[in-house]
């Protein structure tokens, strides 16, 4: 199996479909005529290859369109293709949760991955015009298992060396193989928490960017608890290498602490 490093940000999932995608448009090629309605909701079932009259879909009566449905637990990938506008914004709202907005431009379809805890789930399209502009939504399970690897180091990082604290700089990776990271710190006293979770250990090191030891090798068990220790950065910058034990993918969370 081939080796990846995730290094994560904490963002939301999100990627526009390929540049191949059909390209709405409002004028026809040498001429001025604006796309009729119909003509643009053939526009939006060709960009999601779906048909015109399936759910989400653009009709007469909701010519932006709506999905409201109940999902059982799951990743899923919401979809989205407009027309006859230069863009929309796609709303997701998934029961007590704060409403999701999501811009995108229609010369690009929307693919938005979304962890769904079960139960109903709304889908709309918001534009600044209404018809002749068009737009659809579609939602399908998630089959990238590397969207749902992502949304899983996310969870797992956000609930890592609580609470957050004062100053802090924080990092967090996931490697089958040898993998480093670098934070931006100035120089000063810190201590050093770092966790790890996949291997039975980790090698772990800190070295300063220009390549002085900071921390020397030693190896952590990644059994839940918070590895610290005091460190003392001379330059700016910190890097943070990683082996884990027998090539098992592992996580980490890591982060620098200013010394009072």
């Amino acid at each position: 199996m081939v080796s990846a490093v995730l290094i994560v940000a904490l963002a939301g999932c999100e990627y526009t479909g390929p540049e191949s995608a059909p390209v709405s448009s409002q004028a026809q090629a040498g001429g001025t005529r604006m796309l009729s309605f119909e003509e643009n909701v053939d526009e939006v079932a060709r960009s999601l290859m779906v048909s015109s009259d399936e759910p989400g879909m653009p009709t007469v009566g909701e010519p932006l369109g709506k999905l409201s449905v109940d999902l059982a637990p799951g990743d899923y990938v919401i979809k989205s293709a407009c027309a006859g506008v230069h863009g929309v914004t796609v709303s997701i709202v998934q029961g007590e949760k704060p409403t999701i907005g999501v811009p995108y431009t229609c010369d690009s379809v929307l693919e938005r991955f979304v962890r769904h805890a079960g139960g109903p789930i709304t889908i709309s399209t918001v534009s600044p015009v209404d018809k002749p502009a068009a737009a659809g939504v579609m939602l399908e399970l998630n089959t990238d298992p590397r969207a749902s690897e992502f949304e899983d180091m996310s969870e797992w990082v956000a609930r890592q060396l609580q609470p957050k604290l004062p100053g802090q700089l924080a990092g967090a990776a996931s490697s089958s193989s040898p993998t480093s990271q670098g934070l931006s710190a100035e120089p000063g006293s810190y201590e050093v928490q770092f966790l790890c979770d996949g291997a039975a250990d980790v090698e772990f090191s800190v070295a300063s960017w220009t390549g002085a030891e900071v921390l020397s090798p030693m190896s952590i068990p990644c059994n839940g608890n918070v590895f610290k220790a005091p460190v003392e950065l001379r330059t700016r910058g910190a890097e943070f290498s990683m082996v884990p034990s027998s090539g098992t993918k592992t996580r980490y969370a890591f982060k620098l602490v200013p010394n009072p």
